[in-house]
């Protein structure tokens, strides 16, 4: 084989490996990365097998993927494709959800975005089938993120609604109100879905809680659903305000 053969064939099994193990192959965690290299190169020289226990890597640093719901067509496309390939498959789901070339290539070129976060985030954005206005969520991914941390929110939060739309209360549309993404369901309901591990009531919830107000229309009601654990006081605050509240709807470390 040739060099070239060869490295495609060490990234082809590193991609698998990782996928596999739960974990994105394009961290940016150097630990993970190493360790990563380390088992992909036995397995490509030798087939050596693996699991979980062989990856000495604690922490976040699956946490991208091992507690997003994604489908298995998700971690297909993750395992089989290069980056150049998501990109064009992410691009065609982008348009065809109605975002311009232009937002969907500030969306690209967000460095907080691994490969493996934006396929994640379009593949989830793409379930939400019928729901009107997702090109208003992308760019607010693409504006606002910073952070592995923020594109691992935008794709956990895309995930939650998902869930949302398709188990209990269809969703009709989403609007922005700040930074955050908010739906409105198709029976009218505000629904706010966050990717949060513990809810507080903090002096930014209140003041969101009070924005999210001045969507109310006549008889509308409010959702609010988090993928964590609400504290007694958030619960309490929001209820007052005639929220309907439910946490642990995608558990993470607090169960």
């Amino acid at each position: 084989r040739s060099q070239i053969e060869q490295l495609s064939g060490f990234s082809d099994t590193k991609r698998r490996v990782a996928i596999e193990l739960g974990v994105d192959p394009y961290s940016s965690n150097p630990v993970l990365q190493h360790e990563l290299n380390g088992i992909a190169k036995a397995a490509f020289a030798g087939g050596a097998t693996f699991s979980l226990a062989t990856l000495p890597v604690g922490g976040a640093a699956g946490i991208g993927l091992a507690t997003t719901e994604v489908s298995n067509s998700l971690n297909d496309a993750l395992r089989e494709k290069s980056p150049t390939d998501l990109k064009m498959l992410n691009r065609k789901y982008l348009s065809a959800m109605g975002v311009s070339e232009n937002e969907a290539e500030r969306f690209f070129s967000n460095a907080a975005f691994s490969p493996t976060a934006q396929t994640a985030f379009v593949f989830n954005l793409r379930s939400l089938d019928g729901v009107g206005n997702r090109p208003a969520f992308v760019k607010l991914a693409a504006d606002k993120s910073s952070t592995e941390s923020d594109a691992i929110f935008c794709v956990q939060t895309a995930a939650l609604m998902s869930k949302i739309h398709k188990s209990e209360k269809p969703l009709g549309r989403i609007i922005t109100i700040g930074d955050f993404p908010v739906c409105i369901a198709k029976d009218g309901t505000v629904v706010v879905a966050l990717q949060w591990d513990y809810g507080a009531w903090t002096p930014a919830a209140d003041r969101f809680a009070g924005a999210l107000q001045t969507q109310k229309k006549a008889n509308s009601s409010y959702l609010v659903g988090i993928s964590g654990v609400v504290s007694p006081r958030l619960r309490q605050e929001l209820e007052t305000r005639h929220f309907t509240v439910e946490d642990r709807l995608s558990p993470g470390p607090l169960k």
